[in-house]
């Protein structure tokens, strides 16, 4: 949807023909691209003749909600703006429902460029202050932008633009000039920009969807994308090509829809996932992923053991095992772990620490040197580098990397990677140990949304990630956007970012609200659990910077809202296994929300669950702790912590 001062002015003069009760005859052929467009937006319609315009129920909504602005003073007449002033474009939409997700709140970035369209005001409402909100008026044009139909029609031409046009995200400035055809594509919501400048642009999931048809059929006519063939299209399917009539028959075999025997081609099956996105406007959920410099070392860890273990088959990939296996490297191959190593030691110790360590970094040789220093005293270095070792992997068994299983001759309990942890450690060998933020991988999974470009700090990000190069997605972003979508998760929550967690409300939250929650040496603490919170799919940070959980997250959040912050891990994969186990093996009481278990039943659960006996012994402990599991049943914060597990994989 794209209103400019053209756009707007042939509105105004539609309106004042209509109270004439005429249409608009255009008889110059330049002045009538902006009630093209406005027509593909559904805002206007032809009249008796194809120079004659009129307005829809869409538009004469759209020019009474402007009159009303123009007239309380929230907009000056379209007549005073500049040519290329955006009253309404993807990016300002995608403003307003990040509002209208943040509980109507603009945030601080969008503020004034919702304001200068008359949008936003501060409010103030009693006991609670004033605030920074969308009015009516923005709640109003989101109403015509959900209900206004687009037209799709796509020329010859127009699909050579967009057929060659790289996808992005890309910089807007690389955007190919060839006059309107971006107002073409915006007006058909082919096109989405990033707020709030249009910095970036990405063509949306409807604009992708289109380019594959384009990509894949015959464009051998003037017009080679419109409704009538999608209907036809339709028609085939349900009918067969008998219900054809011959023209239709025709056009459909031309541009490679079907073929003689009324068979679907390639094309024609582009073509049907264009009409279900175009007609039922259903879009996947923004999900994303995350991966942080020592979750890559592990992989590569549990990699050379298992190597080690084809020569010396006592050597095993345990915890004990990958522990040794950092130590054996010189803390000079570490270098990329600084960032890691400060925020844990900052955790525990506190910011003075975290100076230290970057000053005690050029004067130590080992990891072990480096835990010795900071927990000599009581020799709790080790049980520190293990509870960091842990950490890590609990978080890469959430995302579905590895597996840890009991290894049938020893009995204890060993890493293995998964087939996702084969991707993952391909790229790492590929492009090196770098961190893999949500961020950046959400910059390209938002692109397949209604009009999802990412902010421009997204896009920074996945670029210095090499996740987006050259106006697409790399290899490597596209395989942490399949991860996105492909892993199956596992909630884990670390102490810190339950504490983070516990600090989010439902909506209404904005990360400079919840970076104000804690001390301000912890900004980078912070940033990184809400990482992975969001990679977790238990928040959704929106591109205004709003903070959402997801119905995952509100389940998650219930059934930690008595866990002790003290726990280290309180909640995660192997807990979750056990929870699992318990539940099969045990009998559900409705009424009492509980699932009790037969003392008997117990072995079965630790079979069930895959876990050696004193790891089973040792997270149900924790359980316990937490208030998910008594001594005899699940308690109803387990089992929401199982419902919130169906929820995170839908």
């Amino acid at each position: 949807m794209i209103i400019r001062k053209e756009h707007a002015l042939a509105l105004l003069h539609a309106k004042a023909q209509e109270e004439k009760g005429l249409a608009c005859q255009i008889t110059i052929k330049a002045e009538e691209e902006p009630y093209r467009e406005l027509e593909l937006q559904n805002l206007l319609e032809q009249g008796n003749s194809p120079i004659e315009y009129v307005l829809t129920y869409w538009g004469r909504n759209l020019v009474y909600i402007l009159e009303e602005m123009i007239n309380k003073g929230l907009i000056k007449h379209p007549f005073q703006w500049d040519d290329r002033f955006r009253w309404i474009g993807s990016e300002i939409i995608a403003m307003i429902n990040a509002a209208i997700l943040s509980g109507n709140l603009t945030g601080e970035d969008t503020f004034e460029p919702l304001k200068e369209r008359g949008f936003a005001q501060e409010m103030h409402e009693e006991k609670k202050g004033w605030f920074k909100k969308i009015n009516e008026y923005a709640e109003a044009v989101f109403n015509i932008y959900k209900n206004a139909k687009p037209r799709l029609e796509i020329s010859k031409e127009l699909g050579n633009y967009i057929a060659s046009m790289p996808t992005g995200p890309a910089e807007t400035k690389f955007l190919p000039e060839h006059g309107r055809f971006p107002l073409l594509l915006e007006s058909m919501r082919l096109i989405s920009f990033s707020i709030p400048n249009s910095d970036v642009y990405t063509l949306s999931g409807l604009g992708q969807a289109v380019q594959k048809v384009i990509q894949k059929m015959a464009p051998s006519m003037e017009t080679i994308i419109n409704e009538d063939y999608m209907y036809a299209l339709l028609k085939v399917l349900d009918s067969g090509i008998e219900t054809l009539s011959s023209q239709e028959l025709e056009i459909l075999e031309e541009l490679a829809f079907i073929n003689a025997k009324g068979e679907i081609l390639p094309a024609g099956e582009a073509l049907l996932e264009v009409y279900k996105l175009w007609s039922e406007k259903v879009y996947r959920p923004v999900k994303t992923f995350n991966l942080e410099a020592i979750d890559e070392e592990l992989l590569i860890g549990i990699e050379k053991v298992w190597e080690k273990n084809k020569t010396n088959p006592e050597i095993i990939p345990t915890v004990e095992e990958i522990i040794h296996y950092l130590m054996e490297k010189p803390l000079k191959d570490y270098k990329h772990l600084i960032g890691f190593y400060g925020r844990m030691i900052n955790q525990a110790m506190g910011y003075q620490k975290k100076e230290e360590l970057k000053k005690k970094w050029a004067e130590l040789f080992t990891i072990e040197d480096l835990f010795k220093h900071f927990w000599e005293k009581g020799n709790q270095w080790y049980e520190r580098l293990y509870d960091t070792v842990k950490e890590s992997l609990y978080s890469l068994e959430a995302f579905d990397l590895i597996k840890s299983q009991i290894e049938e001759k020893t009995g204890k309990t060993v890493y293995k990677l998964t087939d996702h942890g084969k991707k993952v450690l391909k790229d790492i060998k590929e492009k090196g140990v770098r961190e893999i933020s949500s961020t950046a991988v959400k910059a390209v999974s938002i692109t397949k949304t209604e009009f999802g470009a990412p902010n421009y700090s997204w896009y920074e990000d996945a670029v210095k990630q090499h996740l987006i190069g050259g106006g697409y997605p790399t290899k490597s972003g596209q395989l942490y956007e399949e991860l996105a979508y492909t892993v199956k998760r596992l909630p884990h929550l670390t102490r810190f970012e339950l504490m983070v967690l516990h600090k989010i409300p439902e909506y209404g939250m904005f990360l400079e609200d919840l970076f104000n929650e804690f001390d301000e040496t912890f900004k980078e603490e912070v940033q990184y659990a809400v990482n992975k919170l969001e990679a977790r799919y238990i928040l959704d940070i929106l591109p205004n910077n709003g903070i959402r959980l997801t119905e995952a997250g509100k389940l998650l959040k219930k059934a930690l809202s008595g866990v002790p912050e003290g726990i280290a891990n309180p909640i995660n994969p192997l807990i979750v296994r056990i929870l699992q186990a318990v539940k099969q093996v045990g009998n559900l009481y409705v009424k009492e929300k509980k699932v009790r278990i037969l003392p008997k039943n117990w072995e079965e659960a630790v079979k069930i669950s895959g876990l050696d006996k004193d790891t089973f012994e040792k997270e149900i402990a924790v359980a316990r702790l937490a208030g998910f599991i008594g001594k005899t049943s699940i308690h109803e914060s387990g089992l929401e912590i199982l419902e919130a597990v169906e929820l995170l994989n839908r």
